[in-house]
C-alpha cells in the first residue's frame, strides 16, 4: 500500500518529544505545530487526544525509569488534555454504526490513507489520478476518492479510536493511584488506557 496522506506523522513527531522537555517553544517544536494542526484540519483528527495518549505512553516510561514525580506530572498533564465538555470534542468523534460504546464516544486521534499500488497502469486509470488530483487541489477529497475507486484503485483509511469516558476515568484512577504511591497499579491503569485504542479500517468511495 502507498501511503498518499499521513496524518499518522503525528504519532511519530510526538513520539520524539522527551519526558522531561523545556518549557521553551523552539522554531523546530513551532514547525512541528504547524504540521500537525495542518494534518488534523484535513484528516479530523484530534491533536488534543493524541498528545494525551502521547503523555500517557511517557508517564509509563517514567515509572519504568523510576521517575514516580515524571510520571505523575504526565498523568495530570493527560488529565488536563482530556477534560472539556461533549461539544469540544464533537468534530472528532466517529458516530457511525461500528464506532458506538455504551456510554461514551470514539474520538478520532490518529489516521492513515493509503492508495493500492497492484494495478497495471492504464489510460484509463492515469485520467482518473489526474481528475482526482485536481479535486484533493480543490478540496474535494470525496470526488477524489469516488474518482479513484470509480477507476478500479482501491483507497482505504485506517482510523486510530480513543474511547473518550474510558480513558478518562483510566487516566483518573492512575493519578489517585500515583498519589497514593501505588505505582505498580497505576502502570496497569495506565496500560488500561493505552490498549483501550481501537483501530478502524475501512474502504472509502462511492457505495462503501
Amino acid at each position: 500500500m502507498k501511503k498518499i496522506i499521513l496524518a499518522g506523522l503525528l504519532a511519530t513527531m510526538m513520539s520524539s518529544t522527551p519526558v522531561l522537555a523545556a518549557t521553551a517553544t523552539t522554531p523546530a517544536q513551532a514547525a512541528s505545530a504547524n504540521v500537525q494542526k495542518e494534518a488534523a484540519d484535513i484528516m479530523q483528527v484530534a491533536v488534543q487526544g493524541a498528545n494525551a495518549m502521547r503523555d500517557i505512553q511517557f508517564a509509563r516510561l517514567a515509572l519504568f525509569h523510576g521517575q514516580p514525580d515524571s510520571a505523575k506530572k504526565l498523568t495530570d498533564d493527560a488529565a488536563s488534555l482530556l477534560a472539556g465538555d461533549s461539544h469540544d470534542w464533537a468534530k472528532f468523534v466517529k458516530t457511525d454504526a461500528k464506532a458506538k460504546m455504551i456510554d461514551d464516544q470514539y474520538v478520532i486521534i490518529n489516521a492513515t490513507v493509503a492508495v493500492s499500488e497492484d494495478y497495471i497502469a492504464s489510460p484509463a486509470k492515469e485520467t482518473a489520478i489526474k481528475t482526482a488530483n485536481g479535486k484533493m487541489a480543490k478540496g474535494d477529497w470525496k470526488g477524489a476518492v469516488d474518482t479513484l475507486q470509480l477507476a478500479g484503485i482501491s483507497v482505504a483509511q485506517t482510523q486510530y479510536l480513543m474511547p473518550l469516558n474510558q480513558t478518562r476515568k483510566a487516566v483518573a484512577s492512575a493519578e489517585k493511584l500515583l498519589s497514593s504511591g501505588k505505582y505498580y497499579e497505576a502502570n496497569l491503569a495506565l496500560k488500561g488506557a493505552e490498549e483501550g485504542i481501537v483501530i478502524d479500517s475501512e474502504i472509502l468511495g462511492a457505495g462503501q
